[in-house]
């Protein structure tokens, strides 16, 4: 289904481009638009009404894509101004650390696209010799009998033996990864309008003829495990994660909708530096992301550090990761509470704030008054050329490395 199957215009709707964080001007918004909008989960695009009847302000946050409404789309564009930059950070969190984006035919607007054409063209490559099939168990009444007889049904209910329950496994495509990259592709169907894509789509869908829907594709895919079988799929896998949690269908006054497509900048901000951080310190450190880590004794209280780095089993490092730092203090200061709680909790003498962008740089390292520990900030920019940020990512896990052979509290010499 395109924007066009939905009565969704492009070519006559209204084109509002924002950047993260930013206050639009005065808009105006029929009824329609403004109950679609404000059906939007929370914290994705803030509506705001102006002194005139009809006219808002939308306020974005951290969430870039576009919500394509009757007669307006709303398209929010990080603050990185280089696409390439912004796909890196998919193909990197993904898993697609040899890769480099095509952009031909890509306006630095056009990101909804762009994602879509990587996750589909990575969906496409991991099944293109075929699609992984696995063993699925089945119970059905038949009337001849097939692999084994339920033999516990037949039990409670002896006088009811035709058809006949049976319990039998089918060798299938019909497996949760295929189920989850169909619901992927179908839902892209919704966004895209590049031609070449949306052929790519059509591709896919005869590919996965064979392969039911799923009703709860994010569950399903949380039951997955990657295996020699399956891990070629790694990558579709994730990328088709970030799809199905982006991806929206909103509904007001009966016939109206909104199709939009919006990522959340921080956990993609996240994923992306352990993704790199795991690729560039391993075998040395092991990367552990948002494992529990017990803050008391009993009652137990867990906290989940967005990466500890461990070294034979042993913490030996912890980084709290932030896309954004505000300018307010009030607004920075709970970072540094979380991060000296991890520290604290784990015995480590320091701890890492790794953030992207801030109002003000903080201070590259303060020293906790009565524990001592020292809490470092670093910056990853995404700003500028791929092979700066790429030497900002090593001079990270070199920091990364020190931190790691720093004496645990408690310590003796």
């Amino acid at each position: 289904m395109a924007l066009s199957d939905l009565g969704l215009n492009a070519s006559t709707a209204r084109i509002l481009v924002l950047r993260e964080y930013e206050t639009s001007p005065a808009v105006a918004l029929d009824q329609a638009q403004l109950a679609l909008l404000t059906s939007l989960p929370a914290g994705r695009l803030e509506v705001r009404p102006t002194g005139t009847v009809g006219e808002y302000q939308l306020r974005t946050s951290s969430w870039i894509g576009s919500v394509a409404l009757p007669g307006l789309t709303v398209r929010v564009l990080p603050k990185v101004e280089d696409l390439r930059n912004v796909l890196m950070m998919f193909g990197a969190s993904a898993g697609l650390t040899d890769w480099q984006p095509t952009l031909v035919g890509y306006r630095p607007d056009d990101l909804v696209d762009a994602v879509a054409d990587l996750a589909l063209h990575t969906i496409s490559a991991a099944t293109r010799r075929g699609l992984v099939h696995g063993y699925r168990s089945t119970e059905e009444r038949l009337p001849v009998i097939r692999g084994r007889l339920d033999v516990q049904q037949l039990a409670s209910r002896p006088w009811d033996i035709w058809p006949t329950p049976c319990r039998y496994d089918d060798f299938t495509a019909d497996i949760p990864e295929n189920r989850v990259l169909r619901a992927a592709t179908t839902l892209l169907r919704r966004v895209v309008g590049n031609t070449e894509t949306r052929r790519t789509i059509a591709e896919l869908t005869q590919t996965f003829a064979g392969v039911g829907s799923s009703q709860m594709p994010l569950m399903e895919l949380d039951t997955v495990r990657l295996s020699p079988v399956n891990e070629h799929y790694g990558p579709a896998l994730a990328l088709s994660r970030l799809v199905l949690e982006g991806v929206g269908l909103s509904h007001a006054h009966g016939h109206h909708q909104a199709v939009n497509f919006l990522i959340d900048m921080n956990k993609l901000y996240e994923r992306w530096i352990g993704a790199e951080l795991t690729q560039r310190l391993w075998p040395e450190l092991e990367v552990d992301e948002q494992a529990p880590v017990p803050l008391s004794n009993k009652p137990r209280v867990t906290m989940a550090p967005d990466l500890v780095f461990r070294r034979g089993g042993r913490a030996v490092a912890v980084a709290d990761v932030k896309y954004k730092l505000t300018d307010d203090g009030l607004g920075r200061t709970p970072d540094y509470y979380q991060l000296l709680a991890y520290a604290t909790a784990l015995e480590l003498p320091a701890g890492l704030l790794i953030y992207c962008r801030a109002d003000q740089a903080p201070e590259r390292v303060i020293t906790v008054v009565g524990g001592g520990q020292r809490l470092h900030t670093q910056p990853v920019d995404l700003s500028g050329d791929w092979s700066n940020v790429s030497a900002s990512l090593d001079t990270l896990a070199a920091s990364i490395r020190t931190l790691a052979t720093a004496e645990p509290q408690g310590a003796t010499t």
